[in-house]
Parts: structure tokens; sequence; C-alpha cells
């Protein structure tokens, strides 16, 4: 039997045997948070979560694989955007009971789809910010033209303006939604429109106009913001605890820059609990159900803020934390307001695709707009065709 997965069952208490075993494969690490939470939980319980983390970096493969073996676990702790293969790997609508009404009502779209929650969200985030050196910004930036305004300054000193992952096209979409885009609109994948035109010509000119070095991927952003050689990155909520540790009291954060008024608004994500084949005849089915309400409780939410770093989904610990964020915690909880949940669609992976595709041609191979948008919107019907073959 291929082995996928490296086993980190945890035992507590003296080794003392509980009379039911819960299964949870958890795919977020590093994952101390959530041992700690299950050592809590297990403290009260006469249950073992026995806990195995992936390892492989072909996830979904692995879990397709798993599905069609009839060999996945009690619960799973995926993506969210797992959730859009419900059918592909037979998970169960979560049933309405199990949902705490203390869970933020947006961040539960992180795991609904198709008309159905298919998933509990335990934190939310994963969402992009503007960070800035205070060494080198007094003030930051509230829109593109007053950073084009300052590129000047900043290259007579030898810095760089701003860094970020230009090429990676999650980086992309806070300008696409500036000029009201969306990639999928009622289910539907719509890349060939008039927004994502506009946007992709005003991104294009931002490197045009070397404010941005296009081969400068996440690591390397990180580094030249680190070593003080740019003034500002945009980058995720994931890398906030490193920069605090290696920027101290010089690191700041803001919100992303509007452009022309309009906002952007980057697109958050996080892990969910799923159930593949839950049954209420299952004979620990009230277990597992008993363990997700207390994934949801103020206990268990506030190890994940604490111990995890992670924005929680729970409302009322999240406003617990208020008082003692910094100005950046609250800046981060800002942005996190003006952003929009990643579709859950199985269409998203076509999604991401498609305009990896067509932005490569318009930068790389002198296609026009037009044509950019065409081939985007022709990978994806292309694509889409071939997913309704699977179901």
């Amino acid at each position: 039997m291929r082995i996928w997965f490296l086993v980190l069952s945890l035992t507590y208490s003296c080794f003392a045997v509980a009379t039911t075993k819960v299964t949870l494969w958890n795919a977020h690490n590093p994952s101390a948070y959530l041992d700690a939470a299950i050592q809590q939980y297990e403290q009260s319980h006469d249950v073992l979560i026995e806990k195995n983390n992936f390892l492989s970096e072909k996830l979904r493969e692995e879990v397709l694989n798993q599905a069609r073996t009839n060999t996945l676990p009690d619960i799973l702790y995926v993506p969210s955007d797992f959730v859009g293969m419900h059918d592909l790997i037979s998970l169960t609508p979560v049933p309405k009971d199990w949902l705490l009404p203390t869970t933020d009502a947006r961040v539960l779209g992180a795991g609904y789809t198709d008309g159905h929650q298919y998933g509990i969200p335990l934190f939310q985030g994963n969402h992009l910010v503007l960070y800035y050196n205070k060494s080198l910004v007094k003030q930051p930036v509230d829109n593109w033209s007053e950073l084009l305004k300052q590129q000047s300054q900043f290259t007579e000193k030898g810095l760089q303006t701003i860094v970020w992952n230009y090429s990676e096209m999650y980086w992309f979409i806070p300008f696409l939604t500036a000029f009201d885009g969306w990639p999928i609109d009622n289910g539907k994948v719509t890349l060939d429109t008039p927004q994502m035109r506009s946007a992709l010509a005003y991104y294009k000119q931002l490197k045009d106009l070397g404010l941005v070095d296009p081969n400068c991927d996440h690591d390397c952003s990180v580094q030249r913001f680190k070593d003080g050689e740019a003034a500002y990155m945009i980058n995720g909520d994931w890398i906030y605890n490193d920069l605090k540790q290696n920027l101290g009291e010089q690191l700041g954060v803001s919100l992303l820059p509007n452009i022309e008024g309009k906002p952007m608004l980057p697109m958050f994500s996080g892990y969910v609990l799923s159930f593949p084949r839950l049954s209420t005849s299952d004979h620990n089915y009230q277990h597992i159900k008993s363990f997700a309400l207390y994934m949801q409780s103020n206990a268990a939410q506030d190890i994940i803020y604490r111990e995890g770093g992670l924005l929680p989904s729970n409302v009322d610990v999240l406003q617990q934390q208020t008082a003692e964020q910094t100005e950046n915690d609250k800046n981060m909880l800002k942005q996190m307001e003006s952003t929009k949940a990643m579709p859950s669609d199985r269409e998203m992976t076509i999604v991401w695709l498609a305009i990896q595709r067509g932005f490569n041609r318009y930068l790389e191979h002198h296609y026009s707009i037009d044509q950019a948008t065409q081939l985007m919107q022709k990978i994806a019907d292309k694509e889409v065709a071939k997913l309704g073959t699977m179901k």
C-alpha cells in the first residue's frame, strides 16, 4: 500500500485508552495549535482524536485517490477550496445544528458551494495587506497615484518602492476587484470581460513604469523587504509573525492602496473541517459532532488565536482580543473586513490556470489584451466542459 502521509498521532493522559476513536487528516502545517486544541478536548471527553498530517505536495490528488478506495477519515481539515470537490470525495453537507451562531456568517462562505455548507472554517485570513518599513516611510500611501509619485525618491536612494509576487495571480485578483471584476459570476467562469482587460492593462503599466520587479517572487520580495531594500511590500497575513520578529517596531501594516478611489479587495480563504460520507447511523456520529462544535467554541478558538497566530472565525473571541491589539493588528483585521471569499467552486482551479496562461501570453508573448482575455475564456470553457463529463 502506498504510504503518502506521516502519521503523527498524539497520545495524552498517560496513555489512557479512549473508548471511541475519531480519525482526522490535517493539511495545515505547522499545526501545534491544533494539537493543543485536541489535547484540551480529549481531557474532557472519552474520545481519542487520531490526527494524521499530510506531507504530500499533491494533496488534492491524494485525497481523490483515497476517496476512490473509500479510505477517507471521519474528518478532513483542508483548504476551503476542497469543498468544491464535494461530489468527488463524498463530502456530506454540514448539519445546521453543527454550526454555532458565533461563527462569522461571512467567513462561513469559505466552506459554502452549490447551495450547501460543506465545511466549517476555523479561522479567517490568508489575505493580502500592505506592509511598509517605518524607517523609510513616515505615512503609508492610500492610493497608487501617490505611490507612483514617490517612486523617484526611493530610486534616488537605491531602493525599490514596492515589491510583491507580481507573476502569481493571487496578487493580481485585488487589482481585478478594483475594476469591479471577479472571476466567477453565478457559478460561471467569466474572464473575457471589460473589467479583466482594464485590470490587466493597469497591472502591466505598473511593471512598464518600473515600479515593480516582475522577476522577484514571493521569497525574493520578503527578503528584499526584510533587508530594507524596499519601502513597501504586498504580502499575506501568513508572513506577519515572521516580519514582526525581523523588523520589530519598524514594521507597519496598512490597507492596500485604492485605484482611482476604488478599493482593492483581496481574496480570503481558510481551512475547514469537512466530513466525508457522514451518516447519522455512524457509531461515532455524535462524537464527530461534539468535536466540530468544540473547535468553534471560545476555548478552542482562543487557542487558535494565541498559539496559531490566526484570526479566529468566532466573532466573540475576535472581539475579546481587540483590547490587546496593536495598530498593526487592527489594520490587519480592518483589511480582512474588506475582502472577498475565494470561491469554493471546483472551477476555481481552472480559473487560476486560465488567468495565468492569458497573463503570460500578454506579458511575454506580445498578445494583445483582447487576445489574452479571449485565450483565458477559451481555456476555461474547455476545462469546464471536461469537468462536466466527470460528474
